[in-house]
């Protein structure tokens, strides 16, 4: 019956159609565009809502992200300023180190140079005995 129903409102809307319209598009009446444009409107409307509210999530998880980024930022910060302290009492401490054993090389070089010359002189003396000895 619904079926019969439907036919028949179809064959007269297609019936009542203008000569330029083909026979077997229905008519669409004003009052169908208008209801359209209505349901087009309001899914428009419905839509610009939804893309208003993303664009709110968005921009919240956008500066949540923003906060946890320079939330990292100044822990690496503290990190590089705690690593670059250690390093330098690190470099400050072997420097010290170096510049001890450094000292200490400079007085053995010295000492070897004392007991060069000491050796030299020991050598002048006995050589200079022995031709003493050995021209007498």
């Amino acid at each position: 019956m619904a079926e019969e129903y439907i036919a028949n409102k179809t064959k007269n809307e297609i019936a009542a159609s203008e000569d330029n319209i083909p026979p077997h598009e229905p008519k669409i009446y004003e009052s169908g565009y208008f209801f359209l444009s209505q349901q087009i409107s309001a899914l428009k409307d419905s839509m610009d809502a939804k893309f208003d509210r993303l664009d709110s999530k968005f921009v919240e998880v956008h500066k949540e992200i923003k906060d946890l980024s320079n939330t990292m930022d100044a822990r690496f910060e503290a990190a590089r300023k705690e690593s670059d302290a250690r390093f330098e009492a690190a470099r400050k401490e072997s420097d010290a180190k170096f510049d001890k054993i450094n000292s200490k090389f400079d007085a053995i070089h010295r000492e070897i140079s004392g007991l060069q010359r000491w050796a030299f002189a020991l050598i002048a003396t006995v050589i200079i005995g022995f031709a003493a000895i050995y021209f007498k």
